[in-house]
């Protein structure tokens, strides 16, 4: 005989044989309730690989498993986001299949930009996967001992960060001949994270949103403003702009080798000769900049000055771009440059004992020394706005570390 025993709660109501018989008995469809789970889902197994260097792609996917077709596939649908002879060796692949079948391939750009291929009955279908940053305004302090690498070199990505505050104080400092041992950095900049379940893993840096440099001869501020215009762009304490319409220097980081002088021994022609320009050393393909918007008025094999480039600029005035290695794409006689704009990269082609960059400069005409040359800045605040950048000034100033930094370098510009 069947019992039917009944819990409810923690309630015994007890056993009950003829209810249980008497069930049965009217109704012969009961069915029980099977206790065996449903059968899992197939399980996506991955085969994840790298990019290779001198490997191509439509290789590594044979050798994978991966037939010519579906390699193909993979190539077309990926090409309007994704161009693979540009690839690199920190960008991973991923093969999902799923009882030996290719049901979808995962590429990996950065750690936030991933593209996903699922295919389909309906074909292959892309979807773009990013992961959300999380963006904070953080302080990093430096002191100069031996360069501005030097002086972030204990920050994550800090060569990346020295070359952030090069550009913003590219019309001011020349940080290969200005900085002096034990000048003062203090940057309040953006740092981007990754949120994970481990917490945040810092990814890059952003925007500098202020900055100031406390030197031995001079010192320096910046705060990041909206221009005239609505772009964004940099001001000192006072709403001067930081632009100035030609860069102290064409190449972020060199040592100057050789000066501006009248009266210089050649190293290969083995006599003296004016020399008219200034030479930077810096290894071979280092980027060489505009110094100015201007226009390409030759490019190309010239003597002794090897491979080079000569700009014209508005004023009157030429610059010189002597030894490079080779000439940026795109720039050729007629083009147009813009300030910063990559021309050339550092070589020793023509008459050069070594890898440097010989950079001269005329003025209607005749050469002058770059590094004595005073050009005057962009735009100011306009005056409308400068109630709101004031305020910005004063906020932000309250972050650094010693009082306010704009009175103090505005009152030390001042007595200039």
């Amino acid at each position: 005989m069947r019992w039917l025993c009944v819990f409810s709660g923690f309630l015994w109501l007890g056993c009950n044989s003829s209810v249980v018989s008497s069930d049965l008995e009217a109704n012969t469809d009961l069915e029980l309730i099977d206790t065996i789970e449903a059968p899992p889902e197939p399980v996506i197994e991955w085969q994840q690989g790298q990019f290779q260097s001198g490997v191509v792609f439509f290789d590594q996917m044979i050798e994978a498993g991966v037939p010519a077709n579906t390699t193909q596939e993979i190539i077309d649908v990926l090409r309007p986001v994704y161009d693979f002879r540009k690839s690199q060796t920190s960008h991973y692949w991923s093969l999902g299949r799923q009882d030996g079948e290719l049901v979808a391939f995962t590429l990996d750009v950065s750690p936030i930009l991933a593209y996903q291929i699922s295919f389909g009955e309906d074909g292959p279908v892309l979807e773009r996967n990013d992961v959300p940053l999380r963006t904070i305004p953080e302080m990093v302090h430096g002191t100069i001992d031996s360069s501005l690498f030097g002086a972030l070199q204990h920050e994550d990505q800090g060569a990346t960060l020295a070359m952030k505050l090069a550009r913003v104080f590219a019309w001011d400092i020349d940080f290969y001949q200005d900085p002096r041992k034990g000048d003062q950095i203090e940057i309040l900049v953006e740092r981007s994270y990754i949120e994970t379940d481990d917490g945040l893993v810092f990814y890059e840096f952003g925007e500098i949103l202020a900055a100031r440099y406390v030197g031995a001869r001079e010192s320096y501020d910046a705060y990041l403003f909206e221009d005239e215009d609505g772009d964004p762009a940099y001001f000192n304490a006072k709403g001067q702009s930081l632009i100035r319409d030609v860069l102290r220097s064409p190449l972020k980081f060199q040592r100057i080798t050789s000066k501006f002088t009248n009266r210089r021994f050649h190293p290969i022609l083995k006599k003296n000769k004016p020399h008219r320009g200034v030479d930077y050393g810096a290894p071979v393909n280092t980027p060489v900049m505009a110094v100015a918007k201007g226009k390409v008025i030759s490019a190309g094999r010239n003597g002794g000055a090897g491979i080079a480039v000569e700009l014209q600029h508005r004023g009157q005035m030429v610059t010189q771009y002597f030894h490079l290695n080779k000439i940026a794409k795109g720039v050729k006689r007629g083009s147009a440059v813009k300030q910063g704009q990559v021309i050339g990269y550092v070589g020793q082609t023509g008459y050069a004992t070594a890898p440097h960059l010989h950079f001269g400069m005329k003025l209607r005409g005749k050469y002058v020394d770059p590094l004595r040359q005073k050009f005057e800045p962009g735009l100011p605040v306009p005056s409308h706005r400068m109630p709101d950048f004031t305020a910005l000034v004063e906020n932000l100033s309250e972050q650094f570390g010693v009082g306010s930094m704009g009175v103090e370098v505005a009152e030390r510009q001042d007595s200039q």
